[in-house]
């Protein structure tokens, strides 16, 4: 019967060193879940202020401040269009002002600047 109590005795100790290990797992899993999101945050955190800097660079949103900025390209990340910012910053050029709109209403005629009435057909 000595056998078989050593048997059992390292089943035993098997078992609830088994338990331990995959509740030590399960804990780095949690963790590391945990880590990715603070991660992600984080990233995109930096990519918004970083793309924040360049558009008050550019001139773009000039009058809005950079937290609140930041705050807004981070929300438009969240669902999925801070590429589409990034691309449409890099196509506008230095130093636009967040001022010059190009009208689309044809019917202002001479209220417009020069480049917009050119631009509707009105000029040349």
């Amino acid at each position: 019967m000595r056998e078989q109590e050593k048997v059992a005795r390292v089943l035993a100790d098997a078992s609830s060193t088994l338990r331990k290990v995959a509740g030590e797992r399960d804990a780095v899993l949690h963790e590391n879940a945990q880590l990715r999101v603070k991660l992600a945050h984080v990233t995109t955190r930096l990519e918004a202020e970083k793309l924040a800097a360049e558009m008050h660079e550019k001139g773009l949103y000039a009058d809005k401040d950079f937290g609140e900025l930041v705050s807004d390209i981070e929300k438009e990340a969240s669902v999925g269009r801070l590429p589409i910012i990034q691309e449409a910053v890099k196509m506008a050029a230095p130093n636009m002002s967040s001022s010059f709109q190009i009208s689309h209403d044809e019917s202002r005629g001479a209220d417009g600047s020069d480049l917009e009435r050119f631009i509707v057909g009105e000029v040349g």
